[in-house]
């Protein structure tokens, strides 16, 4: 764990605490109003013996019954809503923890997607949970101890020197109860980061369960699954360890407060320096402390895993987008202007112009992360309207620019809901226009089979789809988004050469008709795809060799024609 790391962590528990300071106090507040009559209980019966039973007076009896019923009424009532605040408070927090993680997961530029789908879900899940308890275990902190300083009150009144012994075993016991805390803290930590591991891993290793039954590798995915599972397991067995280490060692301080007023009590009322009542009330209280030195154990647990979780959340939340400083720049509103790529060669994109870009796979790599700040380190600059893409702002980047990556990201629901995400589903069949979603089926070549069956429920990641099908839907879904500069990546490489050449008109009509200034730039090496473009780019290593119109190039240049009829 950094030092930044756990900053930021306890900033995150400072935050919860300030952002519920009402709900905190006054759940604070109540729990220490139960422990405390709770507290008394034993004091109300050793009373009840002394003015009751030993006079036999039945009035004091009665009155005495009516008491415990009021006490214990109002230590019910008490944890009702004290238990009630607290839970409250730490779920708002959880809820608002998940909400900026949610934004900071889903932030295209973020490098938080650098980290596996199963670690991220782990941290939104249970360590956003877990670092929303600061309300939780201070209010318990708080009221266990006033539960040990109300007791020990109670036998300093019985007895002094009963009070200042039965004190300092206290005292003793929670200081060397608070000297886990540190290893507890830790050995959470390791648990949850193992934890999120392996879910990463086997989140991993399903998605990919068809390649590896292909390749015949499942028996390596077994075993590297079996080792992150391993490691899981023995990091949750050590805070197991721990966590039952402070719980024996926290039951033995309990037990050994009330040995100790026990033998100290029993001594003073054979000398007959208390009386029965008072001997009961001591006993009962030394009893009792037992319970408040539990929780005090317990609500320390509670810290430790909660500062662990906080730890992790503020790793994730602390990653930056590379354009959330104030030296972000502002698009022109008013239209994009060219693109221009740029490495050991330039490039440039024109408004309303369609390029292609032919390049090997560690190139096309590059360019895309270049289109995509914060996605990994490239070689290429990418400029829109003169202003590097990682410099301008991250709103304007999303509404000018729109990279579909190879890899197609179906979700849970229907085809129509991957199709509007959410926004106005308007009408499969009807419009023309560059926006609508009826004019962008046709462009992909998927309004037949997706108007077919619209309502159909996706299986996980759309299996129940051809990969064909799939690379339509996903290129229909971007050409509806309609933005200034579309980048497509391999977007035919599933479909056959008959359906390539209706998608490559339906791209060419779509996003360039007459009078369009949007641009198109797609990364692929399909003779097809590159033949409705404009113009055409072949990088090598970085460098950009040639550029013009595709049959030219494969007239003129044995690379490029190698590359693109092999």
């Amino acid at each position: 764990m950094s030092g930044q790391t756990t900053a930021g962590g306890r900033a995150l528990v400072t935050d919860a605490r300030r952002e519920n300071r009402g709900r905190l106090l006054a759940s604070a507040a109540l729990f220490s109003g139960h422990q405390t009559c709770e507290a008394l209980v034993p004091v109300a019966i050793g009373v009840a013996i002394d003015s009751a039973v030993v006079t036999g007076r039945h009035d004091l009896l009665a009155a005495s019954l009516v008491g415990l019923a009021v006490l214990f009424t109002a230590l019910i009532l008490c944890w009702r809503w004290a238990a009630r605040l607290g839970l409250g408070a730490v779920l708002d927090r959880a809820h608002r923890l998940r909400r900026r993680l949610g934004r900071s997961m889903l932030d295209l530029s973020d490098p938080t997607r650098a980290r596996p789908d199963g670690e991220l879900h782990s941290i939104a899940s249970s360590d956003a949970d877990r670092a929303a308890r600061p309300v939780e275990y201070t209010s318990g902190l708080i009221a266990a101890s006033t539960a040990i300083v109300v007791s020990c009150v109670i036998l300093f009144g019985i007895d002094v020197r009963l009070g200042a012994l039965v004190l300092t075993v206290a005292v003793g016991t929670t200081v060397a109860l608070n000297l886990l805390s540190p290893t507890m803290t830790r050995r959470s930590h390791d648990q949850q980061h193992t934890a999120a591991q392996a879910s990463a891993l086997a989140a991993d290793l399903v998605a990919g369960l068809r390649v590896l039954h292909g390749l015949a590798a499942r028996d390596h995915a077994m075993t590297r699954y079996r080792a992150a599972s391993t490691a899981a397991a023995d990091a949750a067995i050590r805070a197991g360890n721990t966590l039952a280490l402070q719980r024996a060692a926290t039951l033995a301080a309990g037990g050994l407060v009330l040995l100790v007023a026990l033998l100290a009590a029993g001594a003073l009322a054979v000398d007959g320096q208390i009386t029965v009542g008072a001997l009961v009330a001591a006993v009962g209280a030394a009893q009792f402390l037992s319970e408040p030195l539990t929780m005090l154990g317990t609500h320390l647990q509670f810290r430790a895993g909660t500062r662990a979780s906080a730890e992790r959340v503020a790793a994730v939340l602390a990653e930056k987008s590379t354009s959330d400083d104030d030296s972000a720049a502002a698009a022109d509103r008013s239209g994009h202007g060219p693109l221009t790529l740029a490495a050991a060669g330039t490039f440039t994109a024109a408004p309303g112009e369609f390029v292609g870009v032919v390049a090997d796979p560690a190139d096309a790599t590059a360019i895309l992360a270049a289109l995509t700040p914060g996605t990994g380190p490239t070689p290429f600059t990418a400029e829109l309207s003169g202003v590097r893409l990682d410099k301008l702002d991250r709103d304007d980047r999303r509404r000018l620019v729109h990279v579909e990556p190879h890899r197609v990201d179906l979700f849970t629901g229907t085809l129509h809901d991957n199709l509007t995400l959410g926004g106005d589903p308007g009408d499969l069949g009807a419009g023309s226009g560059a926006g609508d979603l009826g004019a962008a089926l046709r462009a992909a070549d998927a309004d037949e089979f997706v108007t077919a069956t619209a309502d159909t429920p996706l299986r996980d990641r759309g299996t129940n789809l051809s990969g064909g099908q799939r690379q339509r839907l996903a290129l229909a879904r971007a050409l509806h988004t309609n933005p200034d500069l579309l980048v497509l990546d391999r977007p035919t490489t599933a479909v056959d050469s008959v359906t390539e050449q209706r998608i490559a008109d339906g791209i060419r009509r779509h996003r360039h008709g007459n009078g369009s200034h949007s641009t198109t730039v797609v990364l692929t090496a399909s003779p097809t795809l590159l033949d409705r473009t404009d113009r055409v780019v072949l990088v090598v290593a970085g460098r950009v060799v040639a550029t013009g119109r595709h049959h030219d190039l494969l007239r003129d240049n044995p690379d490029y024609r190698e590359r693109v009829l092999r």
